[in-house]
């Protein structure tokens, strides 16, 4: 599942590839179940395997994790700060927030990655992140989930476009644009779909892509993007922001474990991405 295909996993294995064959062979037949198609001598995962991959990984994440833990005890510093987030705040925390809490806390432990929602979800729960940044909320056992922000939908139109003129763009505007909606799975592209259908509208060729590369099409003039504001912070010299009709909530969360102890780095985060976002959302020019 990670390396490809069986030549591959085999050299990173270092076994042979029949090694690697009868492997999967023997695990397929003590689980009773086939987790991959074999098609033109290649391997297709079932999402049995998509599935039975994502319960090995959450065992192996643990296991990393008690390892991280050692080394921070090991390393005696200031301590470490670990977040997850999805895309829309990895250029708020990258660009503004680390830079910030990194001088404040010169010999503090930062891990900073971007994931799904749903990953970041899982692995909050699991406590391999200290806290999560996503937008939309998440009744989960175990979990504390805090608003931070609210704002709504947004199109993130090419500057040089007929409807960046526009003071608002509806969704029935779009039914004859090129439209770059965010990832099938992400809340937004969730709470689009079903405005979308309720309309009855059907959109031209859409293109899908991350929130940031959503923006970033768009300012390349690929189409129209619908995204969630703070995303569109990042490319506000490059695109025209525009509110939305009808309009679509978008809540702005941190999400942690009921036992996460708090702590004075923690505290400064939240108030200097506070900070930064609500900063950076009340310039943006969206008429």
């Amino acid at each position: 599942m990670m390396a490809g295909s069986v030549s591959a996993a085999a050299s990173y294995m270092h076994v042979t590839q029949p090694a690697v064959s009868r492997l999967l062979r023997d695990l397929e037949a003590d689980l009773g179940f086939p987790l991959f198609d074999r098609a033109g001598g290649r391997l297709v995962p079932r999402k049995a395997a998509a599935m039975l991959f994502r319960e090995v990984e959450r065992v192996y994440v643990g296991l990393d994790q008690i390892l991280r833990v050692a080394q921070d005890i090991r390393a005696l510093s200031e301590g470490v700060l670990r977040i997850g987030t999805v895309s829309s705040f990895n250029d708020v925390c990258t660009r503004d927030v680390l830079p910030e809490l990194a001088k404040r806390f010169p010999n503090l432990t930062i891990a900073f990655d971007t994931e799904s929602t749903e990953r970041v979800v899982d692995l909050v729960s699991l406590r391999h992140y200290d806290i999560g940044l996503v937008c939309s909320p998440h009744e989960q056992e175990g979990l504390i989930d805090q608003q931070l922000f609210t704002a709504h939908a947004v199109a993130a139109i090419p500057l040089r476009h007929a409807m960046a003129k526009k003071p608002k763009v509806a969704l029935a505007d779009l039914a004859k644009q090129r439209v770059i909606l965010p990832g099938r799975t992400s809340p937004l592209r969730l709470a689009l779909e079903k405005e979308i259908a309720a309309a009855g509208l059907q959109l031209r060729s859409p293109i899908e892509a991350s929130l940031s590369n959503c923006c970033r099409l768009a300012a390349r003039e690929l189409g129209i993007a619908i995204v969630d504001p703070l995303a569109a912070t990042d490319f506000a010299a490059e695109i025209r922001v525009r509110p939305l009709v009808p309009s679509i909530p978008v809540a702005y969360r941190a999400i942690s474990a009921r036992q996460t102890p708090g702590s004075l780095v923690l505290e400064t985060f939240l108030s200097l991405l506070n900070l930064v976002v609500t900063t950076r959302l009340a310039a943006l020019d969206c008429e």
